[in-house]
């Protein structure tokens, strides 16, 4: 059972504070645009400098804490279609997430599943298992680092290779 009092859902939700307002723009940014059939899946990083127990600290930057933000992103307009808040690892309970590239894409590909529509992601998020997005029905594009395990070694040797060329896989 869900406690409604905010004092009790901190105990199990890093998002409490938030959470109901958060919920309540997520749902509206969904209803209030129609995607073209082309996606893509980022973080976003947003300056903060309130108290947080999931901002991440990042030296290099000149706002130097921040919070993640992951998003689905139409590819034309760059409007926010679904979006999750990174809020580190959750206690066991109603609001525990896996916070895994694999199982992150997965959350935020759910509103447009079996829509056809194509999702581009970059490195962090790109795994073999992710570009069979079969259950989704969707296509998928994902930069990949040479250091995958999955990656055969066709891919990975580009000795020879023409400038600005490329390789395609297709799996059934």
């Amino acid at each position: 059972m869900i406690n409604n009092t905010w004092e009790e859902r901190k105990l199990f939700d890093n998002l409490a504070p938030i959470r109901q307002v958060f919920d309540i723009f997520v749902e509206n940014c969904r209803k209030a645009y129609i995607l073209d059939a082309y996606e893509t899946i980022d973080e976003m990083l947003l300056a903060f400098r309130g108290r947080c127990q999931f901002r991440q600290y990042i030296p290099s930057k000149p706002a130097k804490y921040r919070i993640k933000i992951l998003a689905l992103v139409d590819a034309k307009s760059f409007y926010i279609f679904n979006l999750e808040i990174y809020a580190g690892k959750q206690p066991e309970g109603p609001f525990f997430v896996s916070n895994k590239p694999f199982d992150v894409v997965n959350r935020l590909v759910l509103p447009i599943s079996k829509t056809g529509h194509n999702v581009t992601f970059d490195n962090w998020f790109t795994s073999y298992e992710l570009l069979l997005l079969n259950e989704h029905k969707l296509t998928s594009v994902g930069t990949v680092r040479k250091n995958k395990r999955q990656l055969p070694r066709s891919f990975i040797n580009t000795r020879g290779a023409a400038i600005f060329s490329s390789k395609h896989s297709k799996s059934k």
